[in-house]
């Protein structure tokens, strides 16, 4: 073993700085092509490491990581490092001797970027008060832009700390010269908590679950408990502390209860009688979606707008609906997916559903994807057509690698496993053969407009790297850390094109391992999966289809159970031409009671305030 303190890993599964050789290991052992050296200083392996990202693609970010929560230091998430751990049904040469030597040259990924669109004069207006400080929450139905304008406040608030950052060493400096005294507030008001209610929707936004970062566990205890339980823990009270605003996605999947224990806690943590203790509140979510999960009947639930707290931390005027949709381009569409929403269904709209119940044609070898509401017959399904396929089998296995939680305490692989499994869609396990129809389930950067997070495709091989490149195959952006000798066949995809791409032509693209991380509440990994970013997409749980903009679809209603599940599964589509519904009836449109009795007053004074606003400027412009 190496006497070196300081271990640098230019080229392995997840390439970086390590304090222990133990940690470094994981990163080179077995990793075909691995290079990695040891330092007996931090600062001469950061040098080295860095040395080799000018052989990556421009635009790949990178990370330099020690294995010490308390030294680490952080650029960008690393969205490389590849481990060849896959378990094949047919025969191939799979390396596994550990390699070291001169860096290996990983340019083999386009280098496009990926953009967000613009945002809506009403995004903007909802940004610019959130960055003025103010506590907000913004709706809107299916496709109208909250995850555009939530990655918005993130990137800003992201912006803004480090412009704090370097403000603060400058301050830093001349505090250590006798120019200003040390005195500071400890909240810092551009450092951003991102949370949601799930550990899915946490993925997705780049955070952890709101009970991970709170540090509540369940958050089944009382609220006194929950409070003395985060006080004892000096990294997350420290967190409570220092936090300047903290983001909570799908709210609407946040019960009342739990909402006022935050509440609380956040006040008595804080010292102070403000709502949440002067932290500011950023909420998004729709309360006419998925509802919160309660062990009892559905009139048990109670949501975060009936919490005693709400109005306090969130005032009326500071409620939005996002009202420009995105998603759909007909106006019958979005007129009838409003409609539903609300739980309501006109005659003539019935009718248009239930016509949908045919076979839509599509091109040779192109299908819809299918959207089920239970996890069972989604198996089932795709078991059964991956069975049919005349053709060899290939399995890939996921390599999981254990982080730490938030509190410092290293997990081990089967509980990083289990939060990997529930907390992401990445399969452990994943058989494909030629001839699967797959999604693509990482958010990549955009290639001619042809690949997002959801499109759809066919295996139509399996290549190694080198095989693929002599063709004229790219890997998928984002890919990259591999050597181009490995001899891993990877699976070639031919995606379908959304038909808004620019470059609207079927696209061979090679899709190789990348990672997936489930971060704990301070932003570093708590448990990291590297696998082929692929699902099987014969079919798909409507719970799993969230977030997803799927154009061509496929719905069977037959086992709807829970009020919004309907919406949910029919606001994915694109476009009625694409859309195919099997089991419609007027009575699965269901919406809570309580959500419609809530909004209605709130929609209702907001419409009628664009509604004056669109007329004001009429009458200006003649």
């Amino acid at each position: 073993m190496p006497k070196a303190k300081w271990y640098a890993v230019r080229v392995g599964r997840r390439p970086g700085v390590y304090a222990t050789w133990e940690e470094a290991a994981r990163q080179v052992n077995g990793y075909p092509g691995a290079v990695h050296k040891s330092f007996p200083h931090p600062k001469a392996a950061e040098g080295w490491y860095r040395a080799g990202l000018r052989q990556r693609p421009a635009n790949t970010s990178s990370s330099v990581r020690y294995n010490d929560p308390e030294q680490s230091i952080k650029t960008e998430d690393l969205n490389g490092g590849i481990p060849s751990t896959n378990h094949v049904k047919r025969p191939y040469t799979h390396p596994t001797s550990m390699v070291t030597g001169p860096a290996v040259n990983t340019d083999i990924g386009p280098s496009s970027s990926a953009s967000e669109p613009d945002l809506s004069s009403q995004q903007e207006e909802i940004l610019k008060r959130i960055l003025k400080g103010e506590n907000y929450f913004f709706t809107g139905s299916a496709g109208t832009g909250k995850s555009v304008l939530l990655r918005a406040i993130i990137k800003a608030f992201r912006q803004r700390e480090e412009d704090e950052r370097i403000l603060e060493e400058d301050r830093w400096r001349r505090y250590l010269s006798g120019e200003v005294n040390n005195e500071r507030s400890e909240v810092q008001r551009w450092k951003l908590g991102v949370t949601a209610s799930t550990g899915m929707a946490g993925v997705n936004i780049g955070g952890s679950t709101v009970h991970s970062w709170a540090g509540i566990g369940l958050g089944e205890l009382p609220a006194e408990k929950l409070y003395q339980n985060v006080l004892r823990n000096k990294i997350t009270a420290k967190r409570w502390k220092t936090t300047g605003a903290l983001i909570i996605d799908e709210v609407s999947m946040i019960g009342a209860k739990l909402f006022d224990k935050l509440e609380y806690i956040g006040r008595k943590i804080r010292k102070s009688t403000e709502p949440f203790g002067g932290l500011q509140i950023i909420l998004s979510g729709d309360f006419y979606q998925l509802p919160p999960v309660t062990k009892g009947s559905s009139s048990t639930t109670s949501f975060a707008f009936e919490a005693e707290s709400w109005e306090r931390v969130i005032p009326k005027d500071n409620m939005s609906a996002l009202t420009r949709v995105f998603r759909q381009k007909e106006d019958a569409f979005v007129r009838i997916l409003e409609s539903m929403r609300r739980g309501v269904i006109a005659s003539k709209d019935i009718d248009v559903l239930k016509g949908l119940e045919r076979t839509v044609e599509y091109p040779k070898g192109v299908e819809p994807v299918g959207l089920y509401p239970q996890k069972a017959e989604v198996a089932a399904i795709n078991a059964d057509r991956l069975k049919a396929l005349d053709s060899p089998s290939q399995v890939f296995m996921a390599f999981d690698v254990p982080g730490i939680t938030s509190q410092g305490y290293a997990l081990d692989t089967a509980r990083a496993t289990h939060s990997l499994n529930r907390n992401t869609i990445w399969p452990q396990e994943l058989e494909l053969k030629i001839g699967a129809l797959v999604m693509l389930v990482i958010l990549t950067p955009n290639q001619d407009g042809v690949l997002v997070n959801g499109s759809t495709g066919t295996v139509v091989d399996f290549m190694t790297i080198a095989e693929a490149l002599a063709v004229n195959i790219r890997p998928v952006s984002g890919s990259f850390g591999l050597s181009p000798d490995t001899k891993v066949r990877w699976p070639v995809v031919e995606f379908i094109p959304s038909k808004f791409a620019s470059g609207n032509i079927a696209k061979r693209v090679l899709v190789p391992q990348m990672t997936v991380d489930v971060l704990n509440a301070s932003g570093r990994p708590e448990a990291t999966r590297h696998q082929i970013p692929l699902i099987l997409a014969w079919a798909l749980t409507i719970h799993k289809s969230q977030g997803q903009t799927l154009e061509r679809v496929k719905i069977d209603l037959n086992n709807i159970f829970v009020e919004g599940q309907t919406y949910v599964a029919i606001s994915r589509a694109v476009s009625l031409d694409t859309l195919q519904i099997l089991n419609f009836s007027a009575h699965k449109v269901m919406a809570h009671s309580r959500v419609i009795e809530w909004a209605r007053p709130f929609e209702q004074e907001q419409k009628d305030e664009e509604e004056w606003d669109e007329l004001m400027a009429t009458a200006d412009l003649t």
